[in-house]
């Protein structure tokens, strides 16, 4: 969990942007940007996710949604001008839809876990359209749909040899081919 206590004040300026509908002026720095850019953003709603503060919202010149990591967002500043949220943005379809905070076309996605880690697989909700089904040899697949692939990828990478994407092939493929450069950077290594 991040410490937002520094950034309590603009968290307040955003939750009295978001209740009056009134755009903002930011100032976002982007990891990979060496200076913030600066933008008119309608803020929607704050979300939590993975110990991460986002605020979901509209750039004007943007069609997408955009999704602001809050520790980010260098300076922010409320206009005198108003915003009408866009009917076609439905939060509860966000929620539904994304793995973490990129919401992306949705896809079926079937993960398989080894049996030793399917207890521990089991007792959280990583994603409202979980299933899960125990295989014969007490392997576990969880399937879900959602958007995100940089982020499932990220997370199922993270249960190393533990799990191992069935479907779809492009997140497969995709795994394999960081666990290949990853194994790269460690041979000759170990011990």
């Amino acid at each position: 969990m991040k410490d937002y206590q520094a950034a309590a004040p603009m968290v307040l300026r955003l939750v009295e942007a978001i209740v009056r509908r009134q755009r903002c002026r930011v100032e976002y720095r982007a990891p990979w940007r060496a200076r913030a850019n600066a933008f008119p953003f309608d803020p929607y709603r704050l979300l939590t996710v993975h110990g991460g503060l986002y605020c979901l919202g509209r750039v004007p010149a943007y069609r997408n949604p955009v999704t602001l990591a809050v520790d980010r967002i260098q300076a922010l500043a409320l206009t005198d001008e108003g915003f009408t949220p866009d009917p076609a943005l439905d939060l509860k379809r966000y929620e539904a839809e994304a793995f973490g905070v990129a919401w992306e076309k949705p896809m079926t996605v079937v993960v398989r876990f080894s049996a030793d880690q399917a207890p521990y697989v089991r007792e959280r909700e990583w994603h409202p359209t979980q299933r899960f089904h125990t295989l014969k040899d007490g392997r576990l697949e969880m399937t879900f749909r959602a958007g995100g692939a940089f982020e499932i990828i990220r997370w199922v990478l993270g249960w190393g040899d533990a799990a191992e994407i069935v479907s779809p092939s492009s997140l497969r493929r995709a795994v394999a081919t960081g666990l290949k450069a990853a194994a790269t950077q460690y041979r000759g290594r170990v011990g």
